[in-house]
């Protein structure tokens, strides 16, 4: 086995790349079950590193259950553990825990520094909306990487991307308006298009994002205001749009005077996405971030840049009616973890686990199938055997949990025979492998209608 092409793959310290190594030899058959390992010293010398960052990393293998260590006889490739859950979910977008109980021991530090700094009854009452002077620098801090430099007048603090796409959409459109979409959107904003009485129309795309031509030519014949993107790592398709394509949809979004909702929650998961719209046209984009895709959905904080055009006060007020306020307490807590440095440390945590589970799905499921792989979800197009409704039925009776197309399609919107695969919900990598392996069996599997399927 090649272990210095292997750890040249992998991320952070030298011991965990070596991890790494043995993960993924595991997972794609060059290592198995019972199979002996090299003698820690042999692959010290081997890799050219000191014994102990080998004998750091065998230690980190046998807690993840990857390895054996059998005294005398050697070390060996662990046995696959048995899995008992009922469901494994790949149906829900999260970002993957980092395991190892470094998340509970940030959330210990992060709560008893806000609860020794604060005074607890103010935590408890109402708030003005729209975050303090604190929430703002801690906004400030965490869109840097993304928009620069931020006044905080433009800043809105929301609880979560779902209240501050509602409150926008009450904000810049009146009921019965139409917002033009791609033809594959956030389910969210299909249930606050239809819960708030706004009319989505779709415009067409091709490989690279919504076409600029056609976006020019639908606002002119429907008199649409506001735009709807989610441009990099798309919710669900996982395709990134191109910096050339972003830049001729702000030159359209200027030319007619557009207003942008760019619902941006995976950027910081991807090492190399090109710059925001809101970057590009930044008169005429609402900018949303969240830490709930790239942190933990527990820390249900969102992130609103709003454009000079864009009042502030009416944002606040629609958002007063989605949602009266964000609770204190959790406001406060991810306001210390951003301005302390934990949520950046979480952070680099989760993009190195997000990037071993995407290369698992690139490793496990077949290129006949991936079309896109990007954040913390792939996008599958499936054989002509299975419809999305179809395949999700039948991955529900193996337990197994997807998205088909149609939750993310639009009303009168042809569906398509595709499924979004989710990578950060499984408990383990060891638990997601097992479920792609199952799924990419699954697809290749004749659909006749049955259910009587293998469990």
């Amino acid at each position: 086995m090649q272990w210095n092409t292997l750890i040249a793959d992998g991320h952070g310290p030298v011991y965990l790349r070596i991890v790494q190594a043995l993960e993924r030899a595991v997972w794609s058959g060059a290592l198995r079950p019972g199979q002996r390992l090299p003698a820690q010293r042999v692959l010290a010398s081997e890799l050219g590193v000191d014994l102990t960052t080998v004998t750091r990393a065998f230690t980190e293998a046998r807690k993840r259950g990857l390895i054996d260590a059998r005294g005398p006889q050697g070390t060996f490739v662990a046995p696959p553990q048995v899995e008992l859950a009922q469901l494994v979910d790949l149906s829900m977008n999260l970002p993957p825990s980092p395991g190892g109980g470094q998340v509970a021991d940030m959330l210990q530090r992060g709560l008893a520094t806000v609860l020794s700094r604060s005074d607890a009854s103010n935590l408890m009452t109402y708030h003005v909306g729209g975050g303090s002077r604190a929430d703002h620098l801690a906004a400030q801090q965490w869109l840097k990487p993304i928009l620069g430099r931020l006044d905080s007048d433009r800043l809105v603090v929301t609880e979560g991307a779902q209240a501050a796409l509602s409150a926008l959409l009450l904000a810049l459109t009146d009921a019965g308006d139409v917002i033009l979409c791609e033809p594959l959107v956030y389910p969210g904003l299909l249930h606050a298009a239809r819960v708030l009485q706004r009319t989505l129309r779709v415009v067409e795309c091709d490989e690279h994002g919504m076409l600029p031509s056609a976006l020019r030519r639908h606002a002119r014949a429907s008199g649409a205001r506001v735009v709807y993107l989610n441009p990099t790592a798309q919710n669900p398709t996982a395709r990134t749009m191109p910096e050339a394509r972003r830049m001729a949809l702000a030159e359209v979004l200027r030319s007619l005077d557009l207003r942008l909702i760019e619902d941006d929650p995976y950027w910081l998961l991807l090492g190399d996405a090109p710059a925001p719209l809101a970057l590009l046209a930044p008169q005429h984009t609402c900018y949303i971030s969240t830490l709930s895709k790239c942190l933990s959905p527990g820390l249900h904080t969102g992130f609103v840049h709003l454009p000079d055009g864009v009042a502030r006060q009416r944002v606040l007020d629609a958002l007063r009616a989605v949602n009266l306020m964000a609770p204190p307490l959790m406001n406060a807590l991810v306001t210390q973890l951003i301005l302390d440095g934990s949520a950046a440390t979480l952070l680099k945590l989760v993009q190195e686990e997000a990037a071993e589970r995407r290369y698992l799905a690139q490793s496990t499921l077949s290129p006949r199938f991936l079309q896109h792989c990007a954040g913390v979800h792939a996008w599958c197009r499936l054989p002509a055997q299975w419809t999305d409704a179809s395949l999700t039925h039948a991955a529900r009776l193996q337990g197994l949990g997807i998205a088909p197309s149609s939750a993310f399609t639009p009303q009168g919107v042809a569906i398509n025979d595709a499924v979004r695969i989710s990578l950060g919900a499984a408990s383990s990598r060891q638990e997601l492998h097992r479920a792609l392996r199952q799924l990419d069996q699954l697809m290749h599997v004749a659909s006749s209608g049955s259910t009587e399927w293998t469990i």
